[in-house]
């Protein structure tokens, strides 16, 4: 069940085990409910919830994996979606119908995805960016879909040699085949499209330049010219075929 109270208070609810189930074998569903490690990856969500200002009316989940965070999101706002290249939408949905929770959730690439601009307050993508080369394309879609006042919040790994045998240690044994993009890149590629308003990494006490995990909260910028999918790359050419949400996969 949903607790209202966090809507003010970001706080991240990790769901019972066994509600949730892992969309295959890199999903890192398992690791939240291990004594050391779990409170690693509980922290970096705690750490990445308390950089918002909710509520939200309506937030977009890039990336929903397990369906683990959905909860927590859907006690920051009215609406929420997720985009996912691999979890199974119906899966997911039968999980979140034990907690009481109601999302729209499509399989495909968020960076393709046709949703209507200006449909989100909120884009949220926790653990994704690290996984793709090439960010310009997806960043230009987020800032298509984000509000005028639409924010992003990333959260990313460390990627080093470091990580590589920290990762290994705890059964990851081909991380770099995986992760790929650094939070340096990340704020790089942004910049156009993105201002930088709040961070937070982990270890908390540790200089940045020490940090495993980091958080950033980005605002949209009003550019003087907005990127937008030309007709000639819209199916059908034209704007109006698309819908502000899908809403042949809704649960809860």
């Amino acid at each position: 069940m949903i607790n209202n109270a966090s809507r003010n208070n970001p706080r991240f609810q990790l769901p019972e085990p066994g509600i949730f189930q892992a969309n295959g074998p890199d999903d890192p569903l398992p690791y939240y409910y291990k004594p050391l490690v779990g409170s690693i990856y509980r922290a970096r969500i705690e750490q990445a919830l308390s950089l918002l200002d909710p509520p939200y009316e309506s937030i977009l989940e890039l990336g929903y994996g397990s369906g683990i965070l959905l909860p927590s999101l859907c006690a920051l706002g009215t609406s929420v979606s997720g985009v996912d290249l691999q979890s199974d939408p119906e899966q997911v949905g039968l999980c979140l119908d034990k907690v009481g929770v109601t999302c729209t959730l499509i399989q495909g690439d968020a960076a393709d995805v046709r949703f209507r601009e200006q449909s989100f307050d909120l884009v949220v993508a926790i653990s994704i960016f690290e996984h793709i080369s090439d960010l310009t394309p997806l960043l230009k879609q987020i800032h298509r879909l984000l509000s005028p006042s639409g924010r992003l919040l990333v959260g990313m790994p460390r990627v080093d040699h470091m990580m590589t045998r920290a990762f290994s240690l705890i059964g990851f044994d081909d991380i770099d085949n995986h992760h790929v993009t650094d939070y340096k890149t990340c704020r790089r590629a942004a910049a156009g499209h993105f201002e930088l308003i709040a961070t937070n990494h982990i270890p908390a006490i540790a200089p940045e330049v020490l940090g495993l995990y980091f958080n950033m909260l980005f605002q949209k910028k009003l550019l003087a010219e907005p990127d937008k999918w030309s007709l000639a790359e819209t199916p059908g050419g034209n704007y109006s075929d698309l819908c502000p949400l899908p809403s042949v996969l809704c649960y809860g």
